[in-house]
C-alpha cells in the first residue's frame, strides 16, 4: 500500500483548535448574561467576551476574535487603585485559576478608545471533570471613578 503525504491546508484556512466542553458551554452562558463577561482559556488568553462586556473593552469581540492574554494586557494596561501598573498574576482571572477559586479585584483599565474606567470583576476557575484548570470567566462591570465597592466614596485610610 502506497503512503500518501497529508496535504497542508490551505494558506488562507485557519486550523481551530477544539475547545473542552466546559469553555464551550461557558462560552454559550456568557453570551446569553446580561453582564459584561470576559472568557480566558487556561494560559490566560481571551476566549471570548460578550456584548456587554464590549462596552467596557471600547471594541467588538467579532473584530478581536482570540487574544492572547500579553496583547490584552498591553491593551487594557490595568492599573491597581494607586494608578500603578497591576502585575499579571494579580489580576482576579489569573488568581481564579491559580488558587483554583474565585476571586474579587477592583481595578482600572484602557479600552480600545484609550478611555480609563474603574472596574470591578469577580473570576470563578473553570476546570474539567478530573479537576484539571481549563480557565477563567471573569464578570466585571464598570464603577464611578473614586467609588468604593458599594459605590460610596472612599473612606478616610
Amino acid at each position: 500500500m502506497e503512503r500518501v503525504a497529508a496535504e497542508e491546508p490551505p494558506a488562507g484556512d485557519r486550523q481551530v483548535e477544539q475547545r473542552p466542553i466546559e469553555l464551550i458551554l461557558a462560552r454559550q452562558l456568557a453570551a446569553a448574561l446580561a453582564v459584561p463577561v470576559l472568557l480566558m482559556d487556561g494560559r490566560g488568553d481571551t476566549l471570548f467576551f460578550n456584548e456587554p462586556a464590549e462596552l467596557i473593552i471600547a471594541r467588538r469581540f467579532d473584530e478581536i476574535d482570540e487574544l492572547s492574554f500579553e496583547q490584552r494586557a498591553a491593551t487594557l494596561a490595568p492599573r491597581d487603585e494607586a494608578g500603578q501598573p497591576l502585575p499579571a498574576e494579580q489580576l482576579p482571572g489569573k488568581v481564579a485559576m491559580r488558587e483554583r477559586r474565585p476571586t474579587h479585584g477592583l481595578f482600572h483599565i484602557h479600552g480600545y478608545d484609550g478611555v480609563l474606567r474603574a472596574v470591578e470583576a469577580t473570576a470563578i476557575p473553570i476546570e474539567s471533570a478530573g479537576g484539571h484548570v481549563l480557565g477563567a470567566m471573569v464578570i466585571l462591570w464598570r464603577r464611578p471613578e473614586g467609588k468604593g465597592p458599594d459605590g460610596s466614596p472612599p473612606g478616610p485610610g
